[in-house]
């Protein structure tokens, strides 16, 4: 079932007409993830950190890439509400809203690292029908609707070629490659990677991860320990749309505009196809 035929299943009253082309949309977030990412590239030398009351890190290139991406969504997709990491308690959840995190890998980031990004995806109800991933400083661009497309970036942020169609790879004779979190290891990951019989476990941040598995560059990724809605929502639509799946570890798919749970999402596994990521929910269980 096309995604924009489940939104009218779960809320007749979504009749915005830029929600009937899906790629369409997901372009749209594509260019303000670009944009908000080169903002990015543009303040590597951010160090003026400080810690949110969770305890995480935040700086001035956060902020500067928060506002950008806002600025180019009210332009391409005016009057959708926008829950951003940086302003959650400003903005309610609505039919139909956008969810945005301006620096994902914010510890990569800061350490020199290439693997932070930029994420937005559109929910319709409560699950994402278009998303897009930017990570500038690795020259990579994930978008996604009813089809996954991928578009390398140069130095600058701008786009370089034309975007191409990806899918997930079938499962390698050796067993899954994961991906595992570069700055965020749990016992659950670590688990549930060796009981799959993990060829290779390789360690990257954020959403990327999620990019990585659509494109068939990998398969596998469990996490174990706390993200929020906006870290996986555009990774959930775009490795869907490449084929593979995300699933919590009741075998449910994700659910998005949670505020009874403060937008913490459940444990998680990313696969590359449905049978992958339910054995790996099942060796979950055991662990």
């Amino acid at each position: 079932m096309k995604a924009q035929e489940q939104v009218r299943q779960q809320d007749p009253l979504i009749s915005d007409p830029r929600l009937a082309d899906c790629n369409d949309l997901a372009r749209r977030l594509a260019e303000a993830a670009r944009l908000s990412g080169a903002v990015l590239l543009a303040m590597r030398a951010a160090c003026d950190v400080k810690l949110k009351p969770d305890g995480s890190p935040v700086c001035s290139a956060d902020m500067a890439a928060d506002q950008a991406a806002k600025r180019e969504l009210e332009r391409l997709l005016p009057g959708i509400p926008v829950i951003s990491e940086e302003s959650v308690a400003d903005v309610p959840p609505a039919p139909v809203f956008i969810l945005l995190d301006p620096l994902d890998g914010t510890r990569e980031f800061l350490a020199g690292g290439d693997s932070y990004c930029v994420a937005i995806a559109v929910i319709c109800g409560d699950r994402p029908v278009a998303g897009a991933i930017a990570a500038p400083a690795s020259g990579r661009l994930w978008f996604a609707g009813e089809q996954a497309f991928s578009q390398a970036l140069a130095a600058d942020g701008a786009t370089i070629g034309d975007a191409r169609r990806i899918a997930v790879r079938p499962l390698p004779a050796l067993g899954p490659q994961t991906l595992v979190s570069r700055f965020h290891g749990d016992r659950l990951s670590d688990g549930v990677a060796s009981a799959m019989g993990s060829s290779a476990t390789l360690p990257v941040s954020s959403a990327v991860k999620f990019g990585l598995i659509a494109s068939g560059e990998a398969d596998l990724h469990v996490r174990g320990g706390q993200t929020m809605e906006w870290d996986i929502a555009a990774g959930d639509v775009i490795l869907r749309a490449a084929g593979g799946i995300v699933l919590t570890l009741d075998g449910l798919l994700p659910r998005y505009g949670r505020t009874d749970r403060g937008f913490c999402n459940p444990p998680f596994i990313a696969a590359s196809s449905e049978a992958l990521a339910r054995r790996a929910v099942a060796a979950a269980a055991t662990i």
